[in-house]
């Protein structure tokens, strides 16, 4: 969906006070209708025909809520959400993206959902010409209403729920404490022996927006995603950096030698760096793909120091940027 911007609106920090308060009540709502849906009879579906990538009513009533809720409070934002049918991602593709755009992932770890697992999150991020400026995430929580959201804007600090959080602030990593890294981790990165003995205790919970908001909340010291698309990652990554953390995109460092590719981590500030107001297009904002790596800074730069890319992983990154 695609809206046309006011003139002269800009990402200043009244706008995105407002916006960070709507997005996190809209958040709430997200969160309460899933709490709805939990443990009820879903209609399940499969995007893909190993049936590996499930999809329900829930994802998509959520996407609903989400999208009519945004539309009546800033009808003039566009939203990109990981359930757009194909004649919507037709339609809007093509378009120029307005410069606040709101990037849903309506529910982030549906087969958790679907089997009964309360590891999942709801994810709104909002982007200003491409760069994170507001982030609102429901979760699953031991609490009175049953869950919470953490929210953030651009400057402002993380919060759950209206409540500061600590700054992330730890200088290296603790191998007492715990991490998430995906399945294929350790066929795609070899570690170092320095790493190695103080990598942490490893983690794995199915959502990667949920894994994101836990380094964000302090549970987890780093996590590494290898190929997040953005609305796995628009919500949470503001998150991370707005308590106090880093968050590193991965590409390729050319073959040194005859040593593996390694991996040539620098600070994600946008995800189109090269944004252009009036050409960039929503189809931009949905290819990005590109590997994570967040937590403190100490920890996550410690953390990228340390890893080299088995000389496999070239083309499977070389396959996700094409893509």
């Amino acid at each position: 969906m695609v809206g046309g911007d006011r003139a002269g609106v800009t990402a200043d920090d009244f706008t995105l006070r407002e916006i960070e308060r709507d997005a996190a009540k809209i958040a709430r709502e997200a969160g309460e209708l899933l709490r709805w849906h939990f443990e009820r009879a879903l209609n399940v579906q499969y995007k893909d025909e190993r049936q590996s990538d499930p999809v329900t009513n829930a994802d998509y009533a959520c996407q609903r809520l989400l999208e009519e809720e945004i539309s009546r409070r800033f009808p003039e934002h566009g939203i990109l959400g990981e359930e757009d049918n194909a004649a919507e991602r037709e339609r809007v593709d093509g378009q120029p993206a307005p410069d606040f755009v709101w990037v849903l992932d309506p529910l982030d770890g549906t087969r958790n959902f679907l089997s009964g697992l309360p590891l999942y999150a709801s994810s709104i991020g909002v982007l200003y010409r491409g760069a994170p400026v507001v982030a609102a995430v429901f979760l699953p929580w031991p609490s009175d209403e049953g869950g919470i959201v953490m929210h953030a804007r651009r400057g402002g600090g993380t919060r759950i729920n209206g409540v500061s959080l600590p700054a992330l602030n730890a200088t290296a990593p603790d191998g007492n404490r715990l991490v998430t890294l995906p399945g294929g981790f350790g066929g795609m990165f070899s570690v170092r022996k320095d790493l190695r003995r103080k990598a942490g205790e490893l983690r794995m919970t199915g959502s990667i927006a949920y894994e994101l908001a836990m380094v964000a909340k302090g549970v987890t010291q780093y996590t590494i995603t290898t190929a997040p698309f953005i609305w796995d990652a628009a919500g949470g990554s503001l998150l991370v950096k707005e308590a106090g953390g880093i968050v590193l995109q991965g590409g390729e460092r050319k073959l040194l030698g005859r040593l593996p590719a390694g991996m040539n981590w620098r600070p994600l500030e946008s995800f189109v760096p090269s944004w252009s107001s009036g050409a960039t297009t929503m189809k931009e904002l949905r290819e990005w793909r590109a590997p994570l790596l967040l937590g403190s800074p100490n920890v996550a730069r410690y953390v990228a120091g340390n890893l080299r890319g088995k000389a496999r992983v070239r083309q499977r990154i070389r396959r996700f940027i094409r893509r």
